[in-house]
């Protein structure tokens, strides 16, 4: 029954092609289908196959000289299917494909928006990933760590409002100039509503549950990108009002998992992060165009898996002759485990191999096959798979095929 609940919206998206036809409505649907062989190391040899469906409906009316507020309407289904390479073969910690996620049908992000040129207020059921901490070359790769970043998805509740469960929130955008832009946004603290983890408790995107002990996750991000200079500049900072264990002492300042005691507890997370864009060549989306970012972030040793990440990348389009539209990258991300986290860990099991950190070094090229389809190979090799030397370095090779329509 849970799942003929989907219908009234599925027909909606099905006859939002014909209401396209007025201004103002557009509909579409995203496929991606991720094949990935785990050629050595990891957990274990094997291949995966994957992907994911994302039907979506917005409504836009601009604003007018007699009505000058802008609206905006959006709403999209997001459909799972398969395990991932994680799962099932390597084991890693950053997530090797950034649509691996619970196997599930659900109602995704919903959202109305108000505005003017200057400012924008939109709330609903909200993904923090489409909107802060991003960077247009990090888009390029399928490992998760290019994307929302895992000083932040791996120190939140259930990696924060991100892929793949919305949060009910409110997000305020403001442009200060042609330059400078402003946001900040406050979202339901646990997208799953289970703090063990439990994705089935959410498994349709639509128990909503807020406040309590989950508490609430915000962020700020300022953005600098001026018209003409090649570099741009974002900085920001999350904040997590939810309660949040110690990963090595107890209320007396020992270790628990010597004492046997209830860890601390701490009011709250937070962190921060910075990330530097340049372009070195060309113009944005076009041949010739070669892109290069670096990005970081930290956040408290004592109560997070996660101390510091970082991740870089460089991205050229239209790198071989007759070629234009097609992408290749090469980006490397690393994520340093913190030390407690880690004591904690060699305590508890003292003949495993201690924690420290997993790299990821990604090689990726898109192949435009045409408007609608996109080819993309894909290598990972990632170091300390799981965060430390317990499994072998992997070798992961991943094709991934998307079609919009």
């Amino acid at each position: 029954m849970k799942t003929l609940a989907h219908l009234p919206l599925l027909l909606a998206f099905a006859a939002a092609p014909l209401l396209a036809a007025e201004a103002g409505f557009s509909a579409g649907l995203d496929t991606t289908v991720d094949a990935t062989a785990g050629v050595r190391g990891g957990a274990r040899r094997g291949e995966t196959l994957h992907g994911l469906a994302l039907g979506h409906a917005a409504w836009q009316q601009p604003a007018t000289p007699t009505a000058p507020f802008s609206f905006q309407a959006y709403a999209s289904v997001l459909s799972l299917v398969g395990h991932g390479p994680t799962e099932r073969v390597l084991g890693d910690f950053l997530t090797a494909s950034n649509i691996e996620g619970y196997p599930s049908t659900r109602l995704y992000s919903w959202w109305l928006e108000v505005g003017t040129s200057a400012w924008s207020l939109r709330t609903g059921a909200l993904l923090a990933d489409e909107e802060f901490a991003g960077t247009s070359a990090g888009g390029n790769f399928t490992n998760s760590a290019f994307g929302w970043p895992p000083f932040i998805s791996a120190n939140t509740v259930n990696t924060g409002p991100a892929f793949f469960a919305a949060a009910l929130g409110a997000r305020f955008e403001y442009h200060l100039n042609d330059s400078v832009t402003w946001r900040a946004g406050v979202y339901d603290g646990d997208t799953f509503d289970s703090p063990s983890g439990d994705a089935t408790v959410n498994r349709h995107g639509w128990h909503y549950h807020l406040g309590g002990t989950q508490g609430w996750f915000a962020i700020t991000e300022a953005a600098f990108t001026p018209a003409n200079l090649p570099s741009r500049f974002k900085a920001g900072a999350w904040l997590h009002t939810g309660d949040f264990a110690d990963v090595r002492r107890d209320a007396a300042g020992r270790p628990f998992a010597d004492t046997r005691a209830a860890p601390r507890n701490h009011d709250g997370n937070y962190g921060a992060y910075a990330a530097l864009e340049h372009t070195l060549s060309g113009k944005p989306g076009a041949a010739g165009n070669l892109e290069t970012y670096v990005r970081a972030g930290l956040s408290p040793t004592d109560r997070n898996a996660i101390g510091w990440a970082l991740d870089t990348g460089l991205a050229c389009t239209g790198l071989l002759p007759g070629r234009p539209a097609d992408v290749a990258a090469l980006g490397l991300a690393h994520a340093s485990f913190s030390r407690r986290y880690a004591a904690h860990a060699r305590a508890i099991d003292p003949a495993s191999p201690a924690l420290d950190s997993e790299t990821v070094v990604e090689l990726a090229y898109r192949i435009s096959l045409s408007e609608r389809f996109k080819l993309q190979p894909d290598v990972q090799y990632i170091r300390h798979p799981g965060g430390s030397s317990a499994q072998r370095d992997a070798l992961a090779v991943l094709l991934r095929l998307t079609g919009t329509f």
